[in-house]
């Protein structure tokens, strides 16, 4: 009977142990959230999606734009637009500039392996709208 209530005794504890850690790492930062660039929209006007026929109306549909830092890279998203985008990546002493074309949805990539380490300032032009935010480069060349 002492071994049965030893033995429950141990599983109740390990098992408690096992609970503790899993809740642990759920509250734990995820990465993407972290390396994601803050974006502000500094002005210009909202594009209008085309109507199929004169029965529907034209609502505005306005772009999604979002950029991450990760690893020696921007990686940035545009949704809902059409055209080009341009980016460019400003610092202390030196500056990037990239070039895509998006059809509704496009993605790209900016190398920053050859840039020095400090405080840098991107801009993404879509047409007349002008997304900006920064990032902290830590290392040189990488």
């Amino acid at each position: 009977m002492k071994k049965t209530v030893w033995v429950l005794f141990l599983m109740t504890m390990c098992s408690g142990l096992l609970f503790s850690a899993s809740i642990d790492n759920a509250n734990e930062v995820k990465d993407d959230v972290q390396d994601r660039i803050a974006l502000g929209r500094l002005g210009g006007t909202t594009r209008g999606a085309n109507a199929m026929s004169s029965t529907f109306s034209v609502q505005s549909v306005e772009p999604v734009v979002e950029a991450y830092n990760s690893q020696n890279v921007i990686s940035i998203s545009v949704q809902n637009y059409r055209g080009g985008a341009w980016v460019e990546i400003i610092g202390p002493r030196e500056a990037k500039q990239s070039y895509f074309e998006v059809y509704d949805m496009g993605f790209e990539v900016v190398n920053l392996s050859g840039l020095r380490a400090g405080e840098y300032t991107i801009r993404i032009t879509l047409g007349s709208e002008v997304y900006t935010g920064t990032f902290k480069k830590v290392l040189y060349g990488r």
